[in-house]
C-alpha cells in the first residue's frame, strides 16, 4: 500500500494532435477536459513538466505555458517538494435528486459541498414578484437606454438604503458606483488603483475570485499573515513596507474561505496603518449582510484610504448581476472611466429588478431568511461533525472552514469524497502563492437545496476524516 503522503504520479498523455491553436492551449485543453470527466480527479498528481515534454514529444517549456495556464484557471496548483496536483474537478451539471436512497443509489451527479451559493428557491416567489412590478414600471424603457458608467441616479439610491440596512453604512447615493456583479465592482476597483507589476496584499489565504482578477491585471500578489481571528495590521505594514506595495484587498467581515471577522481593534488599527503608510484597502463586504448586527465597515471608518466593493449575489440573486463600489471622492473620475472602457453602463435590468426588491422591502425580507437558513445549515453541519474541530469557523456564514487531523491530508479527502459522490474544496485553491498550505478543507452549506442531501454529503466527509484508512485506499 502507498502511504497517504506519497499519491502516484498518473501517466498522462492527452490526445492533442487534433486540437487547434498553440500546443501548450491544446494541452491545457485536454487536462480541463480530463479533469471535467473525471479521468483526473482532484487530489491526482500530475507528471513533472520534464516527464510529460518526453512523452509528448514537446518542450519542457511548452509544458511549463501549459500548467500555467491551467493553474491560471484554477485547476491545478503545485507544491515545493511535491508536485503539482489537480486542484478543481468536474463541475456539477445536474442537481442530486433527493430520493432518500444512499449516494450509490442515487447515481445522479455530484453532491456539490464546493461552490459557495446561497439557496435560491425560498425566495423564487419575491423574484416572480419583483419582475412582474419592473414590467408594469411606466419608465422601464427609459430605464433600458443608454446610461452613464456610474449608473442611473434612482438605482444608487437604491443601493444606497441597502448598505445603510444590510451594513449599517450610510452613504449618499451620489458616492455609489454600480457594476456587472462583484467581479465587477473588483475590476473596477483594483485598477482604479494598481498598475501591472504592482505588489497587491492579500489575506494567507484569499477568494479565488480575487487571483483570476489579479492575474488578468498584471498583479504580483504577497499573502499577509493571519491568525484565528483574520488579518494582522502589523504584518500588514511589514510587507507593505517590505515589499512596496500600495494596495490591499481584504474581506475584514466572514472572510472566504477561513470565516474570520475582524474585531473593532483590529478594524481601527488597519486605518491607521493604511493613513500611516500611504495604503489603500480594497474591502470585500459580500457576505457582511449576514452578520448583524453589522460591524462598521472599513470604509466607515477610514473612507479616504477604503475602497468598499460587495455585490448582491449572495444577498439576493447572482443574476441580477449588481455590484458595486463606494470610495473616496478623488478616486470617482478615475473608477467612471474604468467602467466607461469595460461595460459603458451596468446591467440596468437586473439592477431595475434588484431597485424594486429593496425598495419594496422584500430584500429585507429575504436577507432575514438567508439568514434563518444558514443558522439551520450551520447547525445541522455542527451536528453531524460534532467530533471535529469547528471552532474556527464562524456560525454566521454560508460555509465552514475545517482543519483536519495530521493523519489525514486534504488532497486524499477531496480525492475520496469525491470518489463518494462528493465535493468540497481543498485549502489549496484559496492560497494566493507557492509555500506551505494550511491543512484544511471549506465546506460549503447552501449550494445544495434539501437539508438531506447536505446531511449525506457531510456525512461521508465525517466518515473520511473518521476513518482516514478508507480515504488512503484511493492510492493503493
Amino acid at each position: 500500500m502507498r502511504a497517504m503522503n506519497q499519491p502516484a504520479t498518473v501517466r498522462w498523455q492527452p490526445a492533442i494532435a487534433h486540437r487547434p491553436g498553440p500546443l501548450y492551449r491544446a494541452i491545457a485543453a485536454a487536462l480541463a477536459e480530463d479533469i471535467a470527466n473525471g479521468t483526473l480527479p482532484p487530489g491526482t498528481r500530475l507528471p513533472t513538466h520534464r516527464d510529460l515534454a518526453w512523452d509528448l514529444k514537446v518542450t519542457v517549456g511548452t509544458i511549463t505555458r501549459a500548467y500555467q495556464e491551467a493553474e491560471r484557471q484554477g485547476l491545478i496548483g503545485g507544491e515545493v517538494g511535491r508536485g503539482t496536483f489537480v486542484r478543481d474537478p468536474r463541475r456539477l451539471t445536474e442537481p442530486v435528486a433527493d430520493t432518500g436512497g444512499t449516494l450509490m443509489e442515487m447515481n445522479v451527479g455530484l453532491i456539490d459541498l464546493s461552490v459557495n451559493a446561497t439557496a435560491l428557491w425560498p425566495d423564487a416567489g419575491a423574484l416572480t414578484a419583483a419582475t412582474q412590478a419592473v414590467a408594469q414600471r411606466p419608465d422601464l424603457v427609459a430605464l433600458m437606454s443608454y446610461q452613464t458608467p456610474l449608473g442611473h441616479p434612482r438605482l444608487r439610491a437604491a443601493i444606497a438604503d441597502w448598505l445603510a440596512d444590510s451594513a449599517n453604512m450610510h452613504v449618499a447615493p451620489e458616492q455609489v458606483l454600480l457594476a456587472v456583479g462583484g467581479q465587477g465592482a473588483m475590476l473596477t476597483a483594483l485598477s482604479a488603483v494598481t498598475r501591472p507589476g504592482d505588489t497587491l496584499l492579500v489575506e494567507q489565504l484569499t477568494y479565488t475570485g480575487l487571483r483570476a482578477v489579479a492575474l488578468h491585471l498584471g498583479l504580483r500578489l504577497v499573502p499577509v499573515a493571519m491568525d484565528a481571528h483574520g488579518l494582522l495590521p502589523d504584518a500588514v505594514e511589514q510587507a507593505a513596507r517590505a515589499h512596496g506595495a500600495h494596495a490591499l484587498y481584504c474581506m475584514p467581515t466572514l472572510q472566504n474561505p477561513t470565516t474570520a471577522t475582524l474585531s473593532l481593534d483590529r478594524r481601527r488599527a488597519l486605518v491607521d496603518v493604511a493613513r500611516r503608510i500611504g495604503l489603500m484597502i480594497i474591502e470585500d463586504d459580500v457576505y457582511g449582510f449576514l452578520k448583524q448586527p453589522a460591524p462598521p465597515t472599513l470604509y466607515s471608518l477610514g473612507p479616504d484610504v477604503t475602497l468598499y466593493i460587495s455585490s448582491l449575489s449572495k444577498s439576493l440573486f447572482p443574476g441580477l448581476r449588481t455590484g458595486y463600489v463606494v470610495g473616496p471622492r478623488p478616486l470617482f473620475d478615475r473608477l467612471a472611466t474604468i467602467l466607461r472602457a469595460t461595460v459603458l453602463a451596468p446591467a440596468h435590468l437586473g439592477v431595475v429588478v434588484a431597485a424594486e426588491l429593496i425598495d419594496s422591502g422584500e430584500a429585507v425580507r429575504i436577507a432575514q431568511r438567508r439568514r434563518a437558513l444558514v443558522a439551520e445549515r450551520q447547525a445541522l453541519a455542527r451536528s453531524v461533525l460534532s467530533g471535529l474541530d469547528l471552532t474556527g469557523s464562524d456560525h454566521a456564514v454560508t460555509h465552514l472552514w475545517l482543519p483536519l487531523p495530521e493523519n489525514v491530508r486534504r488532497e486524499e479527502l477531496v480525492r475520496g469524497a469525491l470518489e463518494r459522490g462528493v465535493k468540497i474544496t481543498s485549502a489549496d485553491g484559496f492560497s494566493p502563492g507557492k509555500g506551505e498550505v494550511q491543512n484544511a478543507v471549506r465546506i460549503c452549506l447552501l449550494g445544495v437545496d434539501h437539508a438531506s442531501q447536505l446531511e449525506k454529503g457531510l456525512s461521508v466527509v465525517e466518515s473520511l476524516i473518521s476513518n482516514p484508512v478508507a480515504t488512503s485506499a484511493a492510492w493503493v
